[in-house]
């Protein structure tokens, strides 16, 4: 009857020594970032939100410029859809984002996009600026920069266009320290992209040769950087982000989409610049058609 006893005793005890090293090794725990079991795997879950592959140089000013396809390409509910965008500019450690292809109060989306993505990035201050009327409301580019930036001027230029293609026009926001001015062109016909530059070209020069800050113009040109378009706006502009590709099949095909300098403002130094094709908050390819692009800049 001992003998029965010591046994199942031995029993108990063995059990509870495979068991206490299983719970250790094979549950999640918090405290250590290093368990690969944590987050079904990696180190991709809410305590490494600030994790980033982009990471920002030290006093680095990030400018951005996404085309978010009206926040509807591939995610079907368009707050959700806002929700990762704004994610990835978190992520991204973002000073101020350029935006192409907003819906502002249309019925295919009945709200101000660009307001409600600043909103979630913590009620940065936004300007819109409408390309054309589209569906009872409006379609175009916007601005978005943190709260607390001092802003000076916010207007929207026209572009001319005597064609039957769609209209553009450019979103400007002016700061203290820089002026964003966000813009899409035409990909219809080469002569109206043509004209379309000349008149992005005579802008700046109005208005900014010799600018004591630096100018950006950025955003989805639907030109390649071999092309005539781009060439034409390079007479006054420098292309200061990446020239890898930003849009096409998955993956990404062409690369149309830029951040510029204006050479007669203020001068800067480019300390680097990519496209984005991964993020850690989530898929940045179910965000858009289009990648984001950033510039790492320092006045």
């Amino acid at each position: 009857m001992i003998k029965l006893d010591m046994k199942r005793l031995l029993l108990i005890l063995l059990s509870v020594f495979i068991l206490i090293p299983s719970c250790r090794f094979g549950g999640v725990s918090k405290k250590d970032p290093d368990n690969p079991y944590i987050w079904g795997g990696g180190k991709d879950g809410p305590e490494n939100e600030s994790k980033t592959h982009y990471p920002k140089p030290e006093g680095a000013f990030r400018i951005m410029t996404y085309n978010v396809g009206a926040f509807h390409k591939y995610i079907s509910v368009m707050n959700q859809n806002i929700d990762l965008v704004s994610k990835i500019i978190k992520e991204i450690e973002a000073d101020a984002v350029g935006i192409n292809e907003l819906d502002s109060m249309n019925t295919r989306h009945n709200a101000n996009q660009v307001a409600l993505l600043a909103k979630e990035l913590g009620n940065w201050q936004w300007y819109f600026g409408k390309a054309i009327d589209y569906r009872e409301g409006a379609y175009g580019n916007g601005v978005v920069v943190p709260k607390g930036i001092a802003i000076s001027d916010k207007y929207t230029v026209s572009l001319p266009n005597t064609t039957k293609y769609e209209s553009r026009s450019i979103a400007v926001v002016e700061t203290n320290k820089y002026v964003i001015a966000a813009s899409h062109l035409d990909h219809s016909s080469e002569e109206y992209i043509q004209c379309q530059i000349r008149a992005v070209n005579a802008w700046a020069q109005t208005r900014y040769s010799g600018y004591e800050k630096p100018v950006f113009y950025l955003g989805d040109m639907n030109s390649v950087p071999s092309s005539e378009a781009i060439k034409s706006l390079q007479t006054c502009w420098d292309i200061i982000s990446s020239k890898e590709n930003t849009v096409g099949s998955k993956p990404a095909t062409r690369c149309i989409d830029y951040i510029f300098h204006y050479k007669k403002s203020a001068p800067v130094k480019v300390l680097g610049s990519h496209t984005i094709s991964h993020t850690y908050c989530g898929d940045v390819s179910k965000a858009s058609d289009h990648l984001p692009v950033y510039v790492d800049v320092a006045f």
